[in-house]
């Protein structure tokens, strides 16, 4: 390895110390000492999040099937683990609701000790259950900036309101930013 502590006394030196470093740059093109790796999926605990910085963090979470017509499968679906904001969510359904009145799903952040249903809106407005199914839809993230930022230990929640008649296949994607 070079020193880059040690200082030129001369431009010979200094050219010497140049002509080192294009070796072992050379050396390392050739023989890297950091060799290309692959992870399992199994070993995630590894992952440093200090690493992770102006990174974005995917979260996907489904209520499979007929499961999306029973609100007790909603609720809390992850853990944050480092400092982040969410700067997307989106949601798609494969069977809407069928219910005469409004059914929707929202995302709600919690903190400490708030149960579901008790948290911090994330979306400014809830996103229709009975839309269009097999469709994307991307909601409007809230306004209100603290809603939206998130620190290790807070948690997501899935939050559904009205009657659930019929809804299937509930996916949600949440798109977080490591800060």
């Amino acid at each position: 390895m070079i020193d880059a502590t040690k200082k030129a006394s001369s431009p010979e030196e200094t050219q010497r110390q140049i002509e080192s470093i294009n070796k072992w740059i050379k050396g390392e093109k050739e023989n890297p000492t950091l060799v290309d790796h692959f992870h399992d999926g199994f070993d995630t605990s590894k992952v440093s999040y200090e690493n992770v910085v102006d990174k974005k963090i995917y979260v996907h979470h489904t209520v499979q099937g007929t499961g999306a017509a029973t609100a007790a499968n909603y609720g809390v679906f992850y853990i944050v683990p480092v400092a982040c904001t969410i700067s997307v969510v989106q949601e798609v359904h494969q069977t809407a609701g069928t219910n005469g009145g409004a059914v929707t799903v929202g995302l709600e952040k919690l903190t400490g000790t708030t149960a579901a249903g008790s948290g911090d809106d994330v979306l400014e407005n809830e996103l229709s259950l009975k839309s269009t199914i097999n469709t994307t839809q991307t909601g409007t993230l809230s306004s209100t900036f603290i809603n939206r930022s998130l620190v290790a230990g807070d948690r997501l929640a899935l939050k559904d309101t009205g009657t659930l008649t019929d809804v299937a296949g509930v996916t949600v994607m949440v798109e977080l930013i490591v800060l």
